[in-house]
C-alpha cells in the first residue's frame, strides 16, 4: 500500500511537471512576438519553421481532444496561438520591395 501511494504521488507530480513544461513551451515563443513587434520587422524569422510548429500543435491538439487529456489540449493551443502569431506578424511586417 506505501508503494502505491508512492507511486500515485510520484505520477501527480510528474503530471503537473508535464503540464507546466507544456505550457512554458507554448509560452515561449512570446519574445519571439515582442522582438517582431519592438523592431516593427520579420525579416529573419522563418516562417517555414512556425507553419510546421503550428501543424505539429493542430495534430496534438487534435490527439489531445480525441483522449480528453486537458494539459495535451491546452499547452497545444497555447502553442498554437502564439506561433500563428509570429506568422500574423510576419506577413504584417514582411519586407516589400519599394522600387
Amino acid at each position: 500500500m506505501i508503494y502505491l501511494r508512492a507511486y500515485l504521488t510520484i505520477m501527480t507530480l510528474l503530471s503537473v511537471l508535464a503540464s507546466v513544461a507544456g505550457v512554458s513551451m507554448g509560452l515561449s515563443s512570446i519574445p519571439q512576438i515582442y522582438r517582431i513587434f519592438l523592431r516593427k520587422s520579420a525579416a529573419d524569422i522563418s516562417k517555414v519553421t512556425h507553419l510546421i510548429i503550428v501543424l505539429g500543435a493542430f495534430i496534438w491538439l487534435l490527439y489531445g481532444i480525441e483522449i480528453s487529456s486537458w494539459p495535451i489540449i491546452v499547452s497545444n493551443f497555447i502553442g498554437i496561438l502564439t506561433n500563428a502569431l509570429i506568422l500574423l506578424a510576419c506577413y504584417f511586417y514582411r519586407e516589400t520591395n519599394r522600387y
